[in-house]
């Protein structure tokens, strides 16, 4: 065994120096020399756990920089000529072999590799000159930092957030676009590695093949992630129109949690591309289909409050009611005072113009504000103000905290009893994020309320008592009311992550629920590692340290009280928490990509759940490490499909993915993937 350490000792330390070495421009060893050797210490560490904090199996290279660099592109990054008309889309594809692609909603970037190696990556600037980013590329897992080719290569693309990943810091900024935009110029690559920045690939400067759409499908084969597209094919009948291939984008986007802002049409064929020319300002190539972020003008009436669960006001701003895609706007989010200081500014009035937009065509908010953007409104000095923050509560009446935390400033409600906080926290209990009980709506929940039978969490669960009075109310039955306490009964019977989850823990959702349920199993033994700040809380993968303290700071009381006393877990959860049940990892080292409709398995989420139960890994995109890819429509022409052939990957349905995971002679009946675990 001390052989095998001091062996580590010397890789660890060889290692670090050639990688110092390496970035300023030497290198003692061969790409296969330093192979080997890493490969070697990965193997020694696993066998024997003895793992060094300064590994390089484990450790990050951070590096800060004193400033941005100008660079000189080695080819022009211009724009595209944009249109909001499908006519001319289609009058400029005419007669061209074509390839549709994902408008990715980011930062413009250009990578260069030499000899297999990244060597550079650049903002695109004005397209001429743009900033080197270099040091921010090398810590974004979706860049690759070395690929198996050997001649120059220069990939173009987009520097992402994804609304996945924005979700932690959306209250502090206003959209992924600006958010992912600002974090890759970061000076400090160590905090730049923490706003989870993503690479998306959609062009290739010197590929190797005539048709951007094969030079593109050869990046995966690379670990590159490529934008969502799709090529025409007259002899594919799945789409008619190009409504259709925007439709397919749009989804395939939506499916990865894109940020996107409209569809570009390029001519596939790389000779025709380049022969089109280029003006000042774009490639005569391609042409961007726009349908995201069209403005629409109004003017602020006033500022109104809502309250979350927790008792956080949040301010939203009413405005004149205008129309957007056929649907009348009148309010839109501020998320909390610091943004609504930096949207309207600190001297906000009734009449102020506004410029609104609908976020990923769903969700309106507020594009600009100010006398900049007045659209023929009156302004009249001295205006009445519109964003005073409330003295008290508009609920309750109580007092108002104004709370300071990372920079954002928000406001709660000081009353632990406003009926504000209990409706919201009854209502995310009873949502399908929660428990999932059917029949219980927010407006059905008020009149509990009112009528005083419910005043916390634990009163729903005593409803039953109240069955025979609450089948005379207006408006229910015999019928609706036992569906709602039926219902009841079914919800006691959940996991404990279903029950995490409803709880409303802020910033505990399903998906660190879901983590928390695989490491501590069932309900008690996660409250033992709460009570003792088990350090396990803090190997989580996916669970920060602001996640933590949420944790460690909420209080279980009534939690503790509905868990013990009303909620069923599923048979056999406290014994896999004591026994943490072994189940055969025969998938380790797999990796699975998933598309289509499911079958068997009630949704895609739950076939990854039991591909990661048995040691597999799931990603989005096929790329020459995936094992397998999963689609029940094992003959169809979608783009993972093919390029899964063109890969030589295996494509298999669900009942042969079954195969791989069960014992020879075992009967599976259709439940056995539903069934408690």
């Amino acid at each position: 065994m001390q052989d095998k350490k001091n062996r580590i000792d010397y890789l660890v330390n060889i290692l670090n120096k050639a990688t110092n070495e390496y970035e300023k421009g030497h290198s003692p060893f061969s790409d296969k020399e330093w192979d080997d050797m890493y490969f070697e210490l990965d193997k020694l560490e696993k066998e024997t756990g003895y793992i060094l904090s300064n590994s390089p199996t484990h450790s990050i290279y951070f590096q800060t920089v004193s400033e941005l660099k100008k660079v000189e592109h080695n080819h022009p990054m211009l724009s595209l000529d944009k249109t909001k008309d499908l006519t001319v889309v289609e009058s400029f594809l005419k007669n061209h072999n074509w390839i549709a692609m994902a408008k990715m909603d980011g930062l413009t970037c250009s990578l260069k590799y030499i000899n297999g190696k990244l060597f550079s990556a650049e903002t695109r600037g004005n397209g001429i000159i743009g900033e080197d980013i270099t040091h921010n590329a090398m810590i974004i897992p979706s860049i690759p930092k070395k690929i198996d080719y050997k001649e120059e290569l220069i990939v173009d693309g987009e520097i992402i957030c994804t609304y996945n990943n924005f979700e932690q810091f959306k209250d502090k900024y206003k959209n992924p676009r600006n958010f992912a935009a600002g974090s890759i110029r970061l000076l400090d690559s160590k905090e730049c590695h923490k706003r989870h920045l993503t690479f998306v690939a959609w062009d290739v400067i010197n590929g190797k093949y005539e048709y951007l759409s094969n030079n593109l499908t050869n990046l995966t084969t690379y670990g590159f992630t490529v934008v969502p597209r799709y090529i025409n094919n007259e002899q594919d009948p799945t789409f008619s129109c190009l409504e259709d291939y925007i439709n397919a984008i749009k989804k395939w986007a939506n499916t990865e949690n894109y940020p996107i802002d409209g569809i570009v049409f390029k001519y596939d064929t790389i000779k025709e591309y380049n022969e089109a020319g280029r003006t000042d300002h774009h490639f005569k190539g391609g042409i961007a289909y726009k349908f995201y972020d069209e403005t629409y003008p109004t003017r602020l009436r006033h500022i109104s409050w809502t309250m979350g669960r927790t008792g956080v006001l949040t301010p939203v701003a009413v405005f004149d009611p205008i129309e957007i895609d056929g649907t009348e706007i009148s309010r839109a989010s501020l998320h909390n005072v610091s943004v609504m200081k930096e949207t309207l500014g600190d001297c906000a009035y009734v009449g102020e113009p506004l410029e609104i937009y609908k976020s990923n065509m769903i969700i309106p908010q507020i594009y600009s504000a100010g006398p900049k953007y007045n659209y023929g409104y009156v302004i009249a000095n001295g205006g009445v103000s519109a964003n005073d923050a409330p003295e008290h509560c508009p609920i309750c009446g109580g007092d108002i905290d104004f709370k300071e935390e990372n920079g954002i400033i928000r406001a709660y409600c000081d009353n632990p009893n406003c009926e504000g906080k209990l409706i919201n926290r009854l209502n995310h209990f009873c949502s399908k994020k929660g428990l999932d009980i059917k029949g219980l709506s927010k407006a059905t929940l008020q009149k509990l309320i009112d009528w005083e039978w419910v005043g916390s969490i634990s009163d729903l669960f005593k409803l039953h008592t109240h069955q025979s009075e609450w089948m005379k109310k207006t408006g229910f039955g015999q019928a609706s009311v036992s569906k709602i306490i039926n219902a009841i009964e079914e919800a006691k019977k959940c996991s404990f992550d279903k029950f995490l989850c409803a709880l409303g823990i802020p910033l505990i959702g399903r998906v660190a629920s879901k983590a928390l349920h695989d490491e501590f199993c069932c309900y008690e033994e996660f409250r033992k590692a709460i009570d003792n700040k088990d350090e396990r809380l803090y190997n989580i993968y996916g669970i920060g340290e602001v996640m933590i303290n949420s944790l460690l700071e909420f209080d279980y009381t009534e939690a503790d009280i509905i868990f013990k006393k009303y909620i069923i877990e599923p048979t056999g959860a406290i014994l896999k928490a004591v026994s943490k049940r072994k189940i055969p990892k025969i998938l380790e080292n797999k990796i699975f990509v998933i598309t289509g409709k499911t079958k068997i398995f009630k949704n895609r989420d739950e076939l990854k759940n039991k591909i990661e139960e048995y040691g597999g890994k799931v990603t989005g995109s096929v790329t020459s490490k995936t094992s397998y890819l999963i689609n029940n429509d094992t003959s169809s022409q979608t783009a993972k499909n093919l390029t899964a052939i063109k890969l030589n990957i295996p494509i298999i349905n669900e009942e042969e993915f079954l195969t791989l995971v069960t014992p020879p002679n075992e009967n599976i009946e259709p439940n056995y993937l539903n069934s408690a675990t």
